[in-house]
């Protein structure tokens, strides 16, 4: 339940984090994304929140995620952050991405239930390519899509 942080070449740095309901603390800690300046978006699975942490992993400031319901091996949501600080995050068992600002805000979300090339039935990994295009594995229709950037 700590996040650890390792050299390129594989050598210990530092952890943090820890179990727990408090500030900087977590339960089930599965996606992580690194923004630009550094800054940490952490999901905080169990504890239906993203959290976010400082170059120095120090705790900023977390939001409440409507969704991570199910404690099934499933739900794992992770996470991506875009050019603009936009944070993408996958709520497998809602068929969908949330979209918020840095601070938290809900912004969009993307996709729905089913198969067509805009629709999810397990979304967990997503990444931002450097045209912003979202790219999304499915892995409920065994495939990876890639869908248009926001505006």
């Amino acid at each position: 339940k700590r996040i650890q942080v390792f050299t390129a070449d594989g050598a210990f740095l530092k952890q943090w984090g820890g179990v727990g309901l408090v500030e900087g603390m977590l339960d089930e800690p599965v996606g992580i994304a690194v923004a630009a300046d550094g800054t940490s978006y952490v999901t905080d699975t169990w504890n239906q929140r993203i959290q976010v942490f400082d170059a120095q992993h120090l705790f900023v400031r977390l939001w409440e995620v409507d969704s991570w319901y199910g404690q099934s091996l499933e739900n794992k949501p992770y996470l991506a952050v875009d050019a603009r600080n936009r944070v993408y995050a996958t709520d497998p068992e809602g068929y969908r991405i949330l979209v918020f600002d840095e601070n938290g805000t809900f912004l969009t979300s993307i996709g729905q239930y089913g198969s067509d090339e805009q629709s999810l039935t397990l979304p967990t990994g997503v990444a931002i390519d450097r045209e912003g295009h979202i790219w999304v594995a499915d892995p409920g229709t065994h495939r990876v899509l890639k869908l248009s950037p926001l505006e």
